[in-house]
């Protein structure tokens, strides 16, 4: 009976935050309500998600082994560890786990909690589990890589790894503590209890979940005995679904929600000078490139790669088709980030690509499809790159589809070009430079199947400087020999970089501290206030 009333009260609650009269002016004065696409919102396990639409929530639901200062994002301090003594040969890391915090559940977290989260990551073999594979974990070797020992996780590598990369990694979702009694109270058929967690939690973040409707709403309720930073002063988080910018920014002018996350450009133009409305804006890491598929002849040719650059309108795509929505970059590790490069040698010159082109032998261009989907700013960013190609001699073909078929054909190398995002998982340059600078195996069955394995670019000399440098523990060492991969991907490869996202998110003027880093997943609904 107890369970069915409550189940009743949340319900009711929900309803009434998701049906507003027209009347209401204003959001609850203990409650923050976000609009934002709830499309990607697939799954709550932290060791199985990897979409940009749940990664505020998971940051909020659950405590990370280590944590970004949510005020001041370069930063790495403590999380579920409270300290971390590394060796110096970069072969071993000991987390002194914290003896003070408790689950939602009321179970006490331990060093044995943190060491089974990183291992089911691995042994659940998700898309995330990447992050942790890359440390040489597998599932045969993991349980003696990471172990508990009283109440300290221990940590050890074949190879070495910098301090920074490992700290790094580890505040992302995957790294997130879990609560070992609870999920494997659910396990089922060896599922390390996935399939229950896909919609409960098991954390011991500032929020708990209340209820989450797919396509529907998240609600999120402060909880009590957080201990892993500021405690929350507002008291719920609904997360709305609203797949529509327009529709979010009415509900924002409205006041039937307090900050909109999707606005586009001229969204956010239509917003400027609105009482009662500011804009925050939050460089991401979220980077625009397009992609050459070289098992095309003619997309092969290294000085096809050279034009193209000298064929995109850079600063015209960011100043004035978004509006500074989007700033210019031209590599891959995205400004923000340690260790980006900021140079940008390319700006759009037809005349430079011709002359390439005509040494290389086609003085009269060439023909190429270009998948593209038909959303903000994919179709806008091919419009233009069509546009401004053809003053080359480069015709482009968009061949415009589903995001699910654009991604398919992509994954599976049936494209000649394709205009894509990619976004970090880590703030450490580490997460760019593994995704574009390795492939050693360019065969259908390889296990690396990256950016330059889907454009068939065999790169065995890269790939063996990406994997020194990740190996590399002296810190500055290291980043200077990212600078050098980073300036091979922007001159000598298959890829143009050409954008970088800067999110604005429209709030009500009664907001503060609605902040982000570079990273998707990184605004900590327990900073912000509402006054």
């Amino acid at each position: 009976m107890k369970h069915s009333l409550t189940q009743a009260l949340r319900a009711t609650a929900l309803a009434a935050c998701l049906v507003v009269p027209a009347a209401w002016a204003a959001t609850p004065a203990d409650t923050l309500v976000i609009a934002r696409d709830l499309n990607t919102f697939l799954t709550l396990d932290p060791q199985e998600a990897f979409e940009i639409a749940s990664g505020d929530t998971l940051n909020n639901l659950y405590l990370r082994l280590v944590q970004h200062d949510p005020l001041d994002f370069a930063k790495i301090i403590p999380g579920a560890a409270k300290s971390w003594d590394a060796d110096a040969d970069g072969k071993r890391i000991v987390f002194h786990i914290r003896d003070d915090i408790k689950f939602q559940s009321g179970n006490p977290l331990t060093a044995e909690d943190a060491a089974f989260s990183l291992q089911r990551g691995v042994l659940l073999d998700k898309q995330s589990a990447i992050l942790l594979r890359q440390f040489g974990w597998s599932k045969d070797n993991v349980k003696e890589r990471v172990r508990s020992e009283g109440n300290d996780l221990i940590i050890t590598f074949e190879k070495p790894f910098a301090t920074e990369l490992v700290l790094s990694t580890l505040s992302a979702a995957i790294a997130s503590v879990v609560d070992k009694k609870v999920v494997m109270s659910h396990e089922k058929n060896g599922d390390l209890g996935n399939g229950w967690l896909r919609t409960n939690t098991a954390g011991a973040g500032a929020y708990k979940l209340i209820d989450w409707k797919p396509k529907g709403a998240v609600v999120l309720e402060a909880f009590d005995g957080y201990k892993g930073g500021k405690k929350a002063t507002i008291k719920r988080v609904i997360v709305r679904h609203v797949a529509e910018a327009a529709a979010q920014r009415l509900l924002l002018e409205k006041g039937d929600v307090d900050a909109a996350v999707d606005l586009n450009a001229d969204q956010i133009g239509g917003l400027q000078g609105v009482a009662g409305i500011k804009v925050e804006r939050i460089p991401r890491a979220t980077i625009f490139y397009m992609a050459l598929n070289t098992s095309n002849p003619t997309l092969s040719k290294p000085e096809v790669w050279k034009a193209m650059h000298w064929l995109v309108d850079y600063e015209g795509m960011s100043k004035d088709l978004f509006k500074g929505q989007y700033r210019v970059t031209q590599t891959p590790v995205a400004d923000g980030t340690p260790g980006a490069l900021t140079e940008k040698p390319y700006k759009f010159d037809p005349a430079k690509a011709k002359e390439i082109l005509a040494k290389a032998g086609m003085p009269d261009g060439f023909s190429m499809d270009m998948d593209v989907i038909p959303a903000t700013p994919y179709r806008e960013i091919a419009q233009s790159i069509q546009h401004t190609a053809a003053a080359g001699g480069v015709k482009i073909n968009l061949r415009v589809g589903e995001p699910s078929q654009v991604l398919t054909r992509y994954r599976e190398r049936r494209f000649d070009s394709i205009v894509f995002v990619w976004a970090p998982d880590y703030a450490d340059p580490s997460s760019t430079i593994e995704f574009f600078g390795r492939n050693s195996d360019d065969s259908d069955k390889s296990s690396n199947k990256n950016a330059p394995w889907r454009a068939h670019w065999l790169i065995p000399q890269l790939t063996a400087e990406t994997a020194a440098a990740a190996h590399e523990v002296n810190n500055a060492k290291r980043m200077e020999d990212y600078a050098k991969i980073q300036r091979q991907l922007r001159d000598d490869s298959p890829f143009t970089y050409m954008l970088q996202f800067i999110q604005p998110i429209g709030v009500r003027s009664n907001i503060y501290n609605y902040t982000g880093g570079t990273t998707f997943d990184s605004t900590a609904f327990n900073v912000i206030e509402k006054k």
